[in-house]
């Protein structure tokens, strides 16, 4: 399986096209050591599925508690008027998000018999995710134009992280 990206808890490596500032996990559990606690601890380390292809606007679930339809590609989060009573909750979000898999069966079995998923690549700048990988915004632009020009629906990250280094990249405005 080819890397097409690589993220060491700081930083999102994609060859050809740059660096980019990245965090994954709550402040206080952002340490390799805490990748398998659910809803806290940053992406267990592995490959993963980034899925690239335009989904187009991200949709509520209507379940009323403003959340967001899973979706398999990158998608736009509605903001401000368009988010209505749900801003305060999808600004969380950020404006960008790009669903990850795991893409082999070592990485979705990594926290076994704990299982991890449902994560995204997002473009919040609040510093911290539930697991997620939150990363600067000028990368989704890259992602789109990439998927245009290639076709290509997915890419692959492979997460590898620095023992003992904090996953935060600093992505806090």
């Amino acid at each position: 399986m080819v890397v097409d990206m690589t993220y060491d808890g700081q930083v999102i490596t994609w060859p050809g096209r740059g660096t980019f500032k990245a965090t994954s996990g709550l402040p206080g559990s952002q340490l390799p050591k805490n990748s398998c606690v659910p809803d806290s601890g940053p992406i267990p380390e592995g490959l993963s599925k980034v899925f690239i292809s335009n989904q187009g606007t991200a949709q509520d679930d209507g379940t009323g508690y403003c959340a967001l339809r899973p979706s398999w590609g990158i998608q736009e989060i509605p903001r401000g008027a368009a988010a209505g009573s749900c801003e305060p909750y999808w600004a969380n979000w950020g404006r960008n998000r790009a669903r990850m898999e795991p893409a082999d069966a070592f990485t979705k079995n990594r926290c076994s018999p704990v299982m991890r998923g449902g994560f995204y690549l997002h473009d919040s700048t609040k510093g911290y995710s539930h697991g997620c990988i939150e990363a600067e915004m000028r990368l989704f632009p890259l992602l789109r134009t990439y998927h245009k020009t290639t076709k290509k629906n997915t890419l692959i990250l492979k997460v590898s992280y620095v023992n003992g280094r904090a996953t935060n990249g600093g992505t806090k405005i």
